[in-house]
């Protein structure tokens, strides 16, 4: 297989134990549950913030252990019924998210969520997806590879490409550790060396992301 042309891979990969999500997999059993989208928002203090559906038989059970979590900052209910709730979460230390940014590897979303672990689609080269895994494996993450092999879908998307002035900020962003957890550089000071306020590199960084890891099919 050519390591530099697009692959399709399928991973299943469990949640820290740290993160909400695991804790109500712990507490209940067969909720679905799918992540419509993760995004930072904010990225001064290392805030995600996730869209969510979640099906399940007691759902105000789940609302109260989510609002409760230690990682948990907001919840906003948008739409519930008897078993049904859409929400957005913000949550700290979104290791996964900032994984997928560094290795550069677009996520199909939605993701399924099954018994606390996460369905993810990836698409990107092989070698940054080997280099995703290997992150992975560095950080003690459980997952399992279930398949992978060449991919149907382009990664040269008109709407996914980064000019210039993007590419040079992400790469001083990776370089420079703004995506490790715990961070090596703060936003200001990134904005400094990139010659950018803090507020308008902020921005930047969020479109870059939204370009980089959400896949359009």
């Amino acid at each position: 297989m050519d390591t530099k042309k697009p692959a399709l891979a399928r991973i299943k990969i469990k949640f820290p134990d740290k993160i909400w999500i695991s804790e109500i997999f712990k507490k209940f059993k067969d909720i679905r549950m799918e992540i419509i989208n993760f995004l930072p928002y904010d990225l001064e203090r290392s805030i995600g913030n996730a869209l969510i559906n979640i099906i399940y038989y007691d759902i105000d059970s789940i609302i109260k252990v989510i609002q409760n979590h230690d990682s948990v900052y907001e919840f906003n209910l948008i739409e519930k019924n008897e078993n049904f709730i859409k929400f957005n979460v913000k949550t700290k230390d979104p290791y996964l998210l900032y994984a997928v940014i560094k290795c550069g590897v677009l996520v199909d979303f939605p993701i399924n969520v099954k018994e606390g672990y996460a369905y993810w689609r990836l698409i990107s080269t092989r070698d940054r997806i080997n280099n995703l895994l290997n992150l992975f494996e560095e950080k003690k993450m459980e997952y399992i590879l279930l398949k992978i092999g060449n991919s149907p879908y382009t990664l040269e998307k008109e709407e996914n490409k980064l000019n210039f002035d993007e590419l040079k900020v992400l790469n001083t962003a990776i370089n420079e550790g703004f995506f490790e957890i715990p961070r090596e550089i703060s936003l200001e000071n990134l904005a400094n060396k990139l010659g950018k306020s803090k507020s308008a590199l902020s921005v930047m960084l969020r479109k870059i992301i939204k370009k980089k890891i959400m896949l359009d099919i």
